[in-house]
């Protein structure tokens, strides 16, 4: 993952940017993330791997979303 797409993705993840992508598998994952790291803020690092794993699997993530949270 990108840095600056890392960085953009962390701030989606904690809430500071709001992102809805058209995948629903994508919205539930970020959803699900938010909560983890607003009950424990230490696991952002697990969280953004999560996504990337995510993303290596679904290549329509990587090559749809990604640039989409890159320009946020």
């Amino acid at each position: 993952m990108a840095p600056n797409v890392q960085a953009k993705l962390e701030e989606v993840i904690k809430g500071n940017l709001k992102y809805t992508s058209a995948n629903l598998g994508l919205n539930m994952l970020i959803s699900r993330l938010q909560r983890r790291v607003a009950g424990d803020p230490q696991t952002m690092a697990a969280c953004v791997k999560e996504v990337d794993d995510f993303a290596k699997k679904y290549s329509m993530v990587l090559n749809e979303d990604f640039p989409k949270i890159a320009a946020l």
